[in-house]
């Protein structure tokens, strides 16, 4: 039960952030709101406050805002309330405003959870490996300065630029190690090629979160470091499916394998759980601004078009570049479900 509560918060949660973001600046710009709806499907209940109906749908999964003169096939009467009424530039910002909102509310979580010094992944032949350190450990100290963090830890290594020996003090089971630790450097490239050398002991974090205690510009930045991390990371990631480097399969989770970790974050306690809610508004707003028709980055590349073009393309067009959008998308979701079903629920298929 608390599993089946916990999915649909979140999906509805997120979703109606993100649909929150479209409103707002709908308004702002000037543009008429019809229908402001959570969920999809049968409505199940709705009111009427002035212009706007809000409305709650069968299928939490989703939702959307139905703005004047928005759909092709809608009537455009010229009003200046009208969607289509408005400039590119302003059409521009109530679409990519609910990515915005995903991405200030992700922002603001990483403010103030953050992962613990807990070692998760040890890499084998790295040298947290060779001195001894173990999955589980947690990382008290380096040279004498407090790690109450992960990114206390990551600071404290990247700081180590000659790679000289560092004194980490660790606890196990309760009881405090000191361990001599040499870094490593380790030559990698990014998502343009350009290649660069940092120091690593070959460790990863354990997964576990806290919410920190700081001064409020320790918050601002490390909110801000923890986005530009994780977006960075999640392009990279994407360039390297798209590249063919990585598989989809056992790397993509779909809606079936978040709906699982949303239940074991809710067990877990609410800061875990808040944290995954972070990153998954994180990870809407990245996706849904690609470049591809149906999401809102495919409606921003339209604009594009119409704006280098003088004039939008023709309804026909774009309705017939959504369809074929639309089948790709379901196919890849269904791609990706069935690999999460066969990863949690027959391991060994």
């Amino acid at each position: 039960m608390l599993t089946f509560v916990a999915v649909i918060f979140v999906f509805s949660f997120v979703i109606l952030i993100h649909e929150c973001g479209h409103f707002f600046m709908a308004r702002k710009m000037g543009v008429r709101v019809e229908r402001f709806c959570l969920g999809l499907g049968k409505v199940l209940w709705s009111v009427k406050k002035g212009d706007t109906e809000y409305a709650v749908a069968l299928i939490p999964f989703g939702g959307y805002v139905k703005m004047a003169g928005e759909e092709a096939q809608d009537e455009k009467t010229g009003k200046p309330w009208e969607y289509y009424s408005k400039s590119p530039g302003r059409r521009f910002w109530i679409l990519v405003s609910g990515a915005g909102m995903n991405y200030l509310f992700a922002f603001l979580v990483f403010c103030f959870i953050v992962p613990t010094p807990r070692i998760g992944m040890v890499l084998e032949d790295m040298p947290a490996y060779k001195a001894g350190v173990q999955t589980g450990d947690i990382i008290r100290s380096i040279d004498g300065v407090e790690t109450n963090y992960w990114h206390d830890i990551l600071d404290r290594i990247s700081a180590n630029d000659k790679a000289s020996p560092m004194r980490v003090e660790i606890e196990r089971d309760g009881k405090l190690l000191d361990v001599k630790i040499t870094p490593s450097f380790l030559e990698s490239k990014d998502i343009f090629g350009r290649k660069s050398s940092q120091p690593k002991i070959g460790v990863g974090y354990y997964g576990d979160v806290v919410v920190m205690k700081a001064q409020p510009l320790r918050y601002l930045s490390l909110g801000i470091r923890q986005t530009m991390d994780n977006t960075l990371m999640t392009y990279k990631y994407i360039w390297l499916l798209i590249t063919g480097k990585v598989a989809v399969r056992g790397s993509v989770t779909g809606p079936v394998g978040i709906a699982v970790i949303i239940g074991k974050a809710a067990h877990i306690g609410f800061a875990y759980l808040l944290y995954l809610i972070g990153h998954i508004n994180l990870a809407l707003a990245i996706f849904n601004l690609l470049p591809f028709p149906v999401l809102d980055g495919g409606h921003v590349l339209f604009l594009g078009i119409e704006k280098l073009r003088k004039r939008p393309l023709s309804p026909k067009v774009q309705e017939t570049m959504q369809y074929i959008a639309v089948s790709l998308l379901v196919a890849f979701f269904l791609f990706v479900s069935y690999n999460d079903i066969v990863m949690w629920f027959m391991p060994g298929q």
